[in-house]
């Protein structure tokens, strides 16, 4: 065996060598171009639902078709705000609780997604209304007065 050739087997093991990284370089450049997009792509976007609970205190002498007239009113405020703070919201839960001397009790509630809530922005389309809520609020000493 001659120098030629034992530098010719050295140089073929540092080629496979060679070989065997530029592969591997290339399958890390490739697979690293088809990563990057993904991770420079922004997150995708995530719809939530808020929940909100607002109590409201019987004014005195207030009836109970009063409070729940200011419920209603209280509640569109609410849900509109809640829409508005957050483009990405999909649904709202608004929950009037009503507090009578301490009784708090909830007298309606309101779940509407935002495509509902667009199509038609009114309360009592979507409410549900707690009637025992009446009999645990209202005060019928006042009532007889």
């Amino acid at each position: 065996m001659t120098l030629f050739d034992r530098k010719f087997e050295w140089n073929s093991g540092r080629d496979r060598q060679s070989r065997a990284a530029s592969v591997v370089m290339a399958a890390l450049i490739g697979f690293g171009s088809a990563a990057v997009p993904a991770l420079m792509a922004p997150p995708a976007a995530q719809a939530y639902t808020s929940r909100v609970n607002v109590f409201l205190v019987r004014e005195q002498g207030e009836s109970f078709e009063t409070l729940v007239r200011r419920s209603e009113i209280v509640a569109r405020a609410a849900v509109q705000r809640s829409f508005d703070a957050d483009v990405l919201m999909t649904d709202v839960i608004v929950t009037i609780i009503g507090d009578n001397q301490g009784i708090a009790v909830p007298i309606l509630t309101v779940p509407v997604s935002r495509s509902e809530w667009q199509l038609r922005p009114d309360v009592t389309q979507w409410a549900d209304y707690f009637e025992a809520a009446r009999y645990l609020i209202d005060d019928p000493v006042s009532e007889q007065l």
